[in-house]
């Protein structure tokens, strides 16, 4: 089965899509979806399931949580590039593979198996590990190099990513690695993460898993271990070998290192794709006018443009449904644009995620230009709520604010415009330049100050870009 009609199931697992909506998702042509449809419901009939229908204009699969586990894991249903993951990791794991049982298990011809080994065969060879052939037996890993341990790596967490870390039986992958009771690791990986403190990522949990085969494959990973004596890490190192008591000694210190190297925000995340992250980056700051960003906006920034890379190059598409409004359609061609000048590619769901990223940056920045406010109310009790008054000078420290009866603008309209970058009222204004809000929550302020921020950063950006 081809990458496309995997992309339709996974996505159709997920919800209900237009045929635009699945083609922007899939990052294919609208019109080729029909006949990859097709296709599809072509095997689910042969399987006695129900087929894919158009519902009020959506594609819909209703299927069982069952049926869904089976088509979603069932080898019928794997595509070429996850069969030759398959036999990659099955070889480098066991050491010694028979393409003849492979050919059999996947009920394919011998030309065919051969053809998806080749590519495993090409792998390594670039990789510079290398095997040889058993006479009668088959083929024995003989050198595993440091690349093909990565990679080895990198095509685990792209399996615990896909699989949401669940390797149920159903699956190719239960008998290889079902020693490793996978779903009882996973939680107690999450009890460890969330008492350290450290944000547990779907990639983070997934390397993690990936790290006990890598362990009793070639041993694992060397970690960073300057933070290896500080006694104020006790407490975690005391958590996991309670958690993890029945694992080797070797996972548990590397996950311990790990970890430690997370908190201090050490990077191991591949550095060839983080370079291109950061030539994106720097595409971005040309193309959206911004001269720098803060620190923490620039880390979250890279580790999600690092993430939609390695989603995007490993075919994994996880989505949720996203609706854009005229602006953000093109802000979308300017980020397009950034991505085709770099040569890079990422899946469209990701583009939204970094379109907010990147408005939160427009906000930050445009609202440092917003220094005083003038919130008029009808409400009596306005001038004394001294809460407002604290928690907008705990989160706006640097703007003014004054509070005047809603009748101050009529007797000061002039001056009012002119001094004020933001004019919130509780009653209804005829007038562009008073913004009406429900009531003077704080939060809702913030969100008023934030809608300001943007719609200046993006004036701005807009008439500088025509």
């Amino acid at each position: 089965m081809n990458s496309t009609n995997i992309g339709i199931l996974n996505l159709l697992y997920q919800g209900h899509f237009s045929q635009d909506d699945l083609a922007l998702y899939l990052d294919v042509e609208s019109k080729t979806l029909f006949k990859n449809i097709s296709q599809l419901n072509i095997n689910l009939k042969d399987l006695n399931l129900n087929e894919i229908e158009i519902k009020e204009g959506k594609y819909h699969l209703e299927l069982s949580q069952c049926q869904w586990s089976y088509i979603l894991n069932n080898k019928e249903f794997m595509s070429s590039e996850d069969i030759i993951d398959y036999l990659y990791l099955k070889f480098i794991f066991k050491g010694f593979i028979n393409l003849e049982l492979e050919k059999n298990e996947f009920q394919i011809s011998r030309s065919s198996i051969n053809r998806y080994f080749l590519v495993v065969k090409n792998m390594l060879a670039k990789n510079n590990s290398s095997y040889r052939y058993e006479n009668g037996k088959g083929l024995r890993l003989v050198h595993l190099s440091f690349q093909d341990k990565n990679l080895f790596c990198k095509k685990l967490i792209k399996l615990f990513m896909k699989t949401e870390f669940l390797i149920s039986s159903s699956t190719i992958y239960y008998n290889i690695f079902k020693e490793f009771q996978i779903n009882e690791l996973s939680e107690k990986l999450y009890r460890i993460f969330i008492f350290s403190e450290v944000a547990l990522t779907k990639f983070v949990m997934a390397f993690s898993l990936a790290l006990k085969i890598c362990i009793n494959t070639f041993g694992g990973f060397k970690f960073n271990d300057d933070y290896n004596e500080s006694e104020r890490y006790n407490n975690i190192r005391e958590v996991i070998e309670e958690e993890l008591k029945n694992y080797s000694s070797n996972y548990r210190e590397q996950i311990f290192l790990f970890l430690l190297n997370l908190k201090n925000k050490e990077n191991f995340y591949e550095q060839e794709i983080i370079d291109r992250g950061k030539i994106l980056i720097k595409e971005l700051k040309k193309q959206f006018i911004i001269d720098n960003i803060e620190k923490g906006f620039k880390e979250l920034l890279l580790k999600k443009l690092y993430m939609s890379l390695f989603k995007y190059e490993n075919n994994i598409l996880k989505v949720y449904s996203s609706k854009l409004n005229s602006d953000d359609k093109r802000l979308l061609k300017m980020l397009d644009e950034s991505l085709i000048k770099t040569e890079l590619k990422i899946y469209f769901y990701d583009k939204v995620v970094i379109l907010d990223m990147l408005k939160k940056i427009i906000i930050e920045k445009n609202k440092k230009e917003i220094n005083n406010i003038l919130l008029l109310f009808n409400e009596i009790v306005l001038p004394y709520d001294v809460y407002l008054k604290e928690n907008l000078q705990k989160q706006i420290p640097h703007v003014n604010i004054d509070i005047m009866p809603s009748f101050h603008l009529k007797f000061n309209y002039s001056n009012c415009i002119d001094q004020y970058d933001l004019i919130l009222s509780d009653e209804k204004y005829q007038d562009s330049n008073v913004e009406k809000i429900s009531s003077f929550n704080y939060l809702r302020v913030l969100e008023k100050i934030d809608k300001k921020a943007i719609e200046r950063g993006l004036s701005s950006l807009f008439t500088i870009k025509v």
